[in-house]
């Protein structure tokens, strides 16, 4: 991994001053709702994560809003109900974007995963309609507790990860259901599929692939060690100060969130074909982390582009082109 000194404290410097300006701080005192996390920590779960991820028993109704085109791109706007349900109805119903590109045989079909606490999808979007334009057919999709799913007097995200320990797990479990839930309707649109996570979408990802025989996984700027990530990330002390006033410390965190550590469940993984590309210079997601599960996958391949987690998107035709080639199999 060759180092780029100014590229390190430009990209450093850039992530640091997006998170001040968009990374609001929780408005309420996040605590679990109980301090028996007996029922998540358990051996069973993680000899057979399939047993906490049980596949829902059928596809969802898919609803299209409306279509529009951008850039030559046919973008659907679709909805379909969370195979969970939860006590917040706005976080009850999965909205999507499907991209394509019409009069073209897509190559393959992606389902996204966006990162956490995004308040707005512009650059995924942009990856989309770049891939798309490939001919590669993606559908986009909004996590719990993000954007539209947001609860009331809450922020994008504020849900999803907190110091409620137990509803992060819930959350994270719910998405891995969506994902699952949605995989057939995307296969109507080609015979290969895989999966494209960012940061905490890719952490997702890669436990889906754990779950899923699908043809291809790619993740970007991810890594493994949940707790160790919450405990050492700049974007998440906030959260870290809540879990340590729970009375919650970091081994206990790793074992109340193995059933949601990547690394941990990185031994059943069922997809032959990964991609990492992540940030050498990511706080983020700190690289020793993304080595970690990379390590635990058997070492598949991983781009290392020269920057920080926010500083990806100036990289963006690059990535691009790394996940088309290897799409593609070159």
């Amino acid at each position: 991994m060759k180092g780029y000194p100014f590229l390190k404290i430009f990209s450093q410097s850039l992530d640091k001053v997006y998170l001040w300006w968009t990374l609001e701080k929780s408005r309420v005192d996040h605590r679990p709702s109980g301090h028996d996390f007996s029922s998540f920590a358990t051996e069973e779960y993680l000899d057979s994560p399939h047993l906490f991820y049980s596949k829902p028993r059928r596809v969802p109704d898919i609803r299209f809003i409306e279509t529009n085109r951008i850039s030559g791109i046919e973008v659907s706007r679709v909805t379909f109900p969370s195979p969970v349900q939860t006590r917040y109805r706005e976080n009850n119903v999965v909205p999507g974007k499907l991209f394509r590109c019409r009069g073209k045989t897509p190559l393959s079909s992606l389902i996204v995963l966006h990162g956490w606490s995004r308040p707005v999808l512009n650059l995924e979007e942009r990856l989309c309609i770049a891939l798309a334009q490939r001919g590669i057919t993606s559908l986009l999709l909004t996590l719990p507790y993000h954007i539209q799913r947001t609860p009331e007097d809450s922020w994008s995200g504020e849900y999803a990860l907190s110091g409620d320990v137990l509803r992060t797990i819930d959350g994270f479990h719910q998405a891995v259901l969506e994902v699952r839930a949605i995989i057939p309707f995307l296969r109507t649109y080609s015979e290969r599929i895989g999966l494209l996570g960012i940061s905490l979408g890719g952490m997702i990802a890669h436990v889906v692939m754990g779950l899923e025989d699908l043809d291809f996984g790619i993740t970007l700027l991810t890594g493994g060690n949940s707790a160790g990530i919450v405990w050492e990330s700049i974007a998440t002390r906030d959260v870290k100060k809540q879990i340590k006033r729970a009375g919650i410390t970091r081994e206990e965190l790793s074992q109340i969130w193995a059933v949601i550590d990547p690394a941990r469940l990185a031994g059943h993984n069922r997809v032959k074909r990964i991609l990492m590309i992540n940030g050498l210079y990511d706080q983020v997601i700190p690289p020793k982390f993304t080595i970690q599960l990379r390590e635990s996958l058997g070492r598949p391949p991983i781009h290392w582009y020269p920057c920080a987690h926010i500083s990806f998107f100036l990289f963006l035709k690059g990535i691009v082109r790394d996940i088309t080639h290897f799409i593609q199999g070159d």
